[in-house]
């Protein structure tokens, strides 16, 4: 066992539960009112499923991980976001949450995603901007502590990738990109307290410290030092924490060839399910749970 994959696993221990309990009403909302029956809809980045088992309904829905996990009534694929094992043009619509800040080239991953899409296709895209983020009373040490958590990040700055969202994906090949945020806060005794315990646990677990001194990014002094300078956060009777979550939506442009093209009859051909399943083939698949639901 290496560090690095004791520090992963950490993660994923610790985040996949919250991550979990995600829905796409609360994350996807700013997408779903694109979305129709019958379309074909790429996930990148799915992780758990939950999000995407809620936009599957009525769609014929894939999604592709790293790391997948089954879903309902959804196939999925271990895939790389940038070098996705689709054809050309084939679906009607993608999403991605929480996926850029992690990857080393963001605007190569939204690129295979407009390879993928469709003319006319929607894509939504959710992601984190830290440059925002508000914490008081502020604290060398917590400030110190963004700055560890940055150089673990590929490339380091994807962590305020939700102010570049329009324009990545414009230079994607996307159009009419447009883009919102929405805030959360910690501003009472218990929403400060879970803050400055989550973070507190997160510098001073072995896995984190280990792997982050194997880097060479902070020694394990410097890292208690953090963990503590939180838990006098928690402590503190005026401690407050904000935050901003970006969306964006942006389409592909239309091909008037193909626009004309559909209006004609179209001869027999298998059904999208079939089609993408045979697909996922050529990736490593995850079959979805035996429980599933009609999707047409």
């Amino acid at each position: 066992m290496t560090a690095e994959h004791d520090y992963e696993r950490f993660l994923r221990a610790r985040h996949r539960p919250g991550h979990g309990r995600r829905t796409a009403e609360r994350w996807a909302g700013f997408l779903l009112p694109h979305l129709h029956p019958g379309m074909r809809l790429l996930d990148v980045g799915c992780g758990p499923g939950s999000i995407t088992g809620g936009l599957a309904d009525g769609l014929t829905a894939v999604g592709i991980d790293l790391s997948p996990v089954a879903i309902e009534s959804v196939p999925v694929a271990a895939a790389d976001a940038a070098a996705l094992p689709f054809p050309d043009a084939r679906f009607d619509a993608v999403y991605s949450n929480a996926l850029l800040q992690h990857v080393a080239d963001p605007l190569a991953v939204l690129r295979e995603a407009r390879r993928v899409s469709r003319p006319g296709a929607v894509i939504g895209v959710g992601d984190a901007d830290w440059g925002g983020a508000l914490v008081h009373p502020s604290d060398p040490a917590i400030d110190r502590g963004l700055a560890v958590r940055a150089a673990l990040r590929p490339g380091g700055h994807e962590v305020r990738v939700g102010r570049e969202l329009r324009g990545l994906l414009d230079e994607a090949g996307f159009e009419r990109a447009e883009a919102s945020v929405t805030g959360a806060a910690d501003g009472t005794a218990d929403a400060v307290g879970r803050v400055a315990a989550l973070e507190s646990s997160w510098f001073g677990a072995p896995e984190v410290v280990a792997y982050v001194a194997e880097r060479g990014i902070a020694d394990p002094d410097e890292m208690a030092a953090i963990a503590a300078a939180w838990d006098r956060w928690g402590e503190h009777p005026g401690a407050f924490a904000a935050r901003f979550w970006v969306t964006a939506l942006a389409w592909v442009p239309e091909d008037r060839a193909q626009r004309d093209a559909s209006a004609r009859p179209a001869p027999a051909a298998a059904s999208p399910r079939t089609t993408l399943a045979a697909e996922l083939a050529n990736a490593s698949s995850v079959e979805p749970s035996s429980s599933r639901r009609t999707v047409s």
